[in-house]
């Protein structure tokens, strides 16, 4: 399986990458704060989980009914539970979060025009209460909260969508941009222009919301939140009907937070790509 990763700091180059993380990617990832993942998702896969959305209903909703009905992606089961341990996306997470990663929650946005934009917020905090801490020693990264968004629908520049300030994630004074409205022509915001099957991997740490959706059609996009094994942001406990139609690897992703699993009181493994 091989993919397209956008490796320039402005957008600009692509390489092309086989099964792993390249010390380039870790690099601009640790420069940064978030990295493009291009064509994660094939044609076929977009299609379907567009379709089971579809099926939702989410036209007739207003914002805040299209907020409930993607709460927690995996209940809409099949292509979205794929999505959990996806072979393009799983050695990112190994290597930015965890070899024992797991996946902390799950949720969709539907976006149409005139949709408000999310304020900014994020930043690097060492408080027991928060999970979003981003650290790098001895040469590897450590990341409290990683956010996976698979792109559904295309995003140009004009169209809104996901922003951020690069290197905010590392930055040791607090920022004056928490909590307010993300503004198209401020010069230290990045917009991220995607395709469709096109996915964003970035740290909670960094400072980051969205523009107002402009956009003449919807914007479509799936979030998949992980931390390190031992660690939760949310406290959702997956019960024994969730757990059946999910593989093995999917299991030990989602299991409870902890060293040890609490029900067998074995180790908690690393997750293998294979």
């Amino acid at each position: 399986m091989r993919w397209q990763a956008d490796l320039a700091y402005g957008g600009n180059l692509t390489g092309v990458l086989s099964m792993g993380v390249s010390d380039q990617e870790r690099y601009l990832f640790d420069l940064n704060g978030y990295l493009v993942v291009r064509g994660v998702l094939d044609p076929g896969e977009v299609a379907r989980l567009n379709e089971v959305l579809d099926q939702q209903g989410l036209d007739d909703l207003d914002e805040a009914g299209r907020e409930a009905a993607l709460e927690w992606l995996p209940n809409l089961g099949g292509p979205f539970l794929n999505l959990i341990d996806h072979q393009c996306i799983l050695p990112y997470l190994i290597d930015f979060v965890d070899e024992r990663v797991r996946l902390d929650h799950s949720y969709g946005i539907q976006m149409v025009a005139g949709s408000p934009g999310l304020d900014l917020h994020g930043f690097p905090d060492d408080r027991p209460r928060n999970c979003a801490w981003y650290h790098v020693r001895n040469g590897t990264i450590s990341a409290g909260l990683i956010v996976v968004s698979f792109a559904l629908t295309e995003v140009s520049a004009a169209d809104g969508g996901f922003v951020c300030v690069p290197g905010s994630h590392k930055a040791n004074l607090p920022s004056p941009f928490l909590d307010k409205r993300a503004n198209p022509d401020d010069p230290w915001l990045r917009h991220v222009e995607l395709d469709a099957g096109d996915a964003v991997i970035f740290t909670e740490a960094l400072t980051h919301g969205s523009l107002d959706w402009k956009g003449p059609g919807v914007r479509r996009a799936l979030f998949y939140k992980y931390a390190p094994g031992q660690w939760a942001w949310l406290s959702h406990q997956w019960a024994p009907h969730e757990l059946e139609p999910l593989t093995p690897r999917q299991r030990a992703m989602v299991a409870a937070p902890g060293v040890v699993y609490a029900e067998t009181r074995q180790e908690r493994r690393p997750i293998e790509v294979a």
